[in-house]
């Protein structure tokens, strides 16, 4: 009988490491999906969890690993990818109402995120558009002047009060 005992222990173990598998196989895939919208800082912290977990757990299968740093590569880059054109989006803004401080800062932040997400596998026509958006914004702004200038100087001539324009 006591045959029938360890055939019994060796099932409940195995069905214990399959419920632990399972376990860690569905936190891996929350975690995972929890970066499908995140922000890019967000989603390097996450991505880091997601590599812990792997490593903690060996017995997850090779074709899931593969899956997961797959598909979390892929999220990590769209979150650069949209960060880089909100931080474009914002300095284009900023460029108009000519703070140029400003408009250095977020295109300075706006290469760091392109810059990320070409390293993640962003597309080389990406990299390109962000930087003609980019010269874009720094011949943006400045242009409008307040008052006469040199170029366009107050008008002082006495009005024609015979021309219907006047």
């Amino acid at each position: 009988m006591p045959h029938a005992s360890a055939a019994s222990d060796l099932l409940a173990k195995r069905e214990a490491e399959k419920k632990q598998l399972e376990a860690a196989m569905a936190e891996c895939n929350r975690t995972l999906e929890s970066m499908r919208e995140a922000d890019p800082a967000t989603a390097e912290r996450l991505k880091k969890r997601l590599d812990e977990l792997i490593k903690g757990n060996q017995k997850l299968p090779l074709a899931f690993k593969k899956q997961l740093f797959e598909t979390a590569r892929v999220f990590e880059r769209n979150s650069n990818t949209r960060a880089t054109h909100a931080a474009l989006d914002q300095a284009l803004k900023i460029a108009r109402i000519d703070d140029a401080a400003e408009r250095n800062r977020l295109i300075s932040e706006a290469r760091r995120f392109c810059n990320k997400a070409v390293s993640l596998g962003a597309d080389v026509n990406f990299k390109a558009a962000a930087n003609r958006k980019i010269e874009i914004i720094m011949l943006s702004g400045g242009v409008e002047h307040k008052g006469p200038t040199v170029a366009k100087p107050r008008d002082t001539a006495p009005k024609n009060p015979h021309n219907p324009k006047s």
